[in-house]
C-alpha cells in the first residue's frame, strides 16, 4: 500500500507513478501489478517523491518533496536516465518542490515550489549538466502556492496555485 502523488505515460507505453511512500513505482496496465523501480539514492531513501515528467528523449524528471518547507528547504528535484540507470540530483535546496514540467525546447525544468511561493527555472545544458538555476516567477501570497504545472506548445507555463484557486499563465 502507497500513497501516489503523480503519474506519467512514457513513450514506450510503461506507466510510472510517483508514490510519497515508496518512490518511483510501475504499473503493468494489464494486470495491475505495481512493482518498484527507484526506491531511494545511493543509500538514503527519498523524503517523499511527489511528481514526474518525461523529456522527449525519454530520461524522467521528479520532485522528492517530504516535509520540506521554509523551515527545512532541503526537497529535492532528480534526473533518472531508465536506459542506464544513473540518477543525478540537480536541485537539493528547495523548500517543497512539486510539480514539473519541461518548456517544448527541453533546456528549461519548471519546478513548482509550493512553500517558496513560486516556480524556479532550472536550466538543461546538453552535456545533462545544470547551473544558475533562479526564480522564474514569484506568486502572490496565500494558504499555499504553485502545485501541479503545464507548458503548451507555444511555451506558455500553466501554474495551478489551489490556495488562490485559480491557474496562472505565464509567457
Amino acid at each position: 500500500v502507497g500513497w501516489p502523488n503523480g503519474l506519467k505515460i512514457h513513450k514506450d507505453g510503461r506507466f510510472f507513478i510517483t508514490d510519497y511512500k515508496n518512490g518511483i513505482m510501475q504499473l503493468d496496465p494489464a494486470t495491475g501489478t505495481v512493482t518498484p523501480v527507484l526506491t531511494h539514492r545511493k543509500s538514503e531513501s527519498f523524503r517523499g517523491v511527489n511528481d514526474l515528467v518525461f523529456g522527449n528523449d525519454g530520461t524522467m524528471y521528479f520532485t522528492d518533496q517530504g516535509q520540506t518547507g521554509m523551515h527545512d528547504p532541503t526537497g529535492r528535484v532528480y534526473r533518472y536516465n531508465l536506459e542506464t540507470g544513473l540518477l543525478d540530483m540537480l536541485v537539493s535546496n528547495a523548500p517543497s518542490p512539486n510539480g514539473l514540467v519541461l518548456n517544448p525546447e527541453q533546456n528549461t525544468l519548471y519546478v513548482a515550489v509550493t512553500r517558496g511561493n513560486g516556480v524556479w527555472r532550472v536550466p538543461l545544458f546538453p552535456d545533462g549538466g545544470t547551473s544558475k538555476v533562479s526564480i522564474f516567477v514569484s506568486l502572490a501570497g496565500g494558504v499555499c502556492g504553485a502545485d501541479g504545472m503545464a507548458v503548451d506548445s507555444e511555451g506558455r507555463l500553466f501554474v495551478c496555485d489551489a490556495g488562490n484557486g485559480c491557474a496562472w499563465v505565464f509567457t
